[in-house]
């Protein structure tokens, strides 16, 4: 335990592992609605199986949560009326190297206090979904299939290479990772997969959609366009395509995006409105 004077009163902060159900039901209180979750319980279904949780503790007094791991916490939430996160934090991280993730604003000057460093910031968007009239593309387009998944990876690895946060950093096999979840997450020949695009020039992939279910949404996982195609509204139509298909079976359509993306304009152009923000620190010692 470490002693810390907060606002001239002697606590002791320490954190206590949690229950990770019990957890979850304070997760979703506490926390925004940062995924345009539509009921509580969707928003608990998120942390409810996660087993790092922990409690941060004043004393006795329960005051706050957070997933924690080794260098690496998370999902902090802070309980009212208590409001020293400074004096909290300070408490109970270790030193050294050390990661935060999703993290929300109100919380990022408590983390920057402790020599963190603002890495990336991430948001969901949503819109409801609707009929096109006219939804057509001068290059061949098809569905995805499972014998594409590396030329798919490698067309994500080049549209995002030097980009802003995470992705811009992703290699070849991260992206692959993320395209095997979306065949994981979808059938063959549903809404999903009839809604998803690869287009093409000839035997070029010159551009990517991925739709997949998520929550009482579609999301679009992925939309990328190869550098060399871009400015010709293909992105646009691949998710008019997308939310054509699925409109009758999803009300609506989210998407998460790095700020800073050059994306986020046609996004918000498109209609689609932004959820709170969360972050990404990092504390990196010498």
């Amino acid at each position: 335990m470490i002693r810390y004077i907060s606002k001239g009163k002697d606590l002791i902060y320490t954190l206590q592992k949690a229950d990770s159900k019990e957890f979850a039901q304070w997760w979703a209180v506490y926390r925004p609605n940062e995924d345009f979750s539509q009921n509580h319980a969707e928003q608990y279904s998120d942390i409810v199986d996660v087993p790092f949780c922990y409690w941060i503790l004043a004393d006795d007094t329960r005051i706050g949560g957070m997933i924690c791991v080794k260098n690496r916490v998370g999902d902090l939430f802070i309980i009212p009326p208590f409001d020293d996160v400074n004096g909290a934090l300070k408490a109970i991280l270790p030193d050294g190297r050390m990661m935060a993730s999703s993290i929300l604003t109100e919380h990022i000057s408590a983390f920057e206090s402790l020599g963190f460093t603002l890495m990336e910031s991430r948001q969901w968007m949503m819109r409801s979904t609707q009929a096109y009239d006219d939804v057509s593309f001068d290059f061949r387009r098809e569905s995805p299939q499972p014998d594409q998944i590396h030329m798919i990876a490698e067309s994500m690895h080049i549209a995002f290479r030097g980009g802003v946060g995470e992705y811009g950093e992703r290699d070849v096999i991260g992206f692959t990772h993320s395209v095997n979840n979306f065949f994981d997450t979808i059938e063959l020949g549903d809404k999903c997969h009839q809604a998803s695009s690869v287009l093409w020039d000839a035997d070029k992939m010159i551009a990517v959609c991925l739709l997949q279910p998520y929550k009482s949404h579609v999301a679009v996982r992925f939309v990328v366009t190869h550098p060399d195609y871009r400015g010709q509204g293909i992105a646009r139509r691949l998710m008019e395509y997308g939310m054509n298909c699925v409109r009758e079976d999803y009300p609506t359509v989210v998407l998460a995006v790095t700020e800073g993306n050059p994306a986020q304009h046609l996004y918000e152009k498109m209609g689609l409105t932004s959820a709170p923000a969360t972050h990404t620190l990092i504390r990196n010692p010498e």
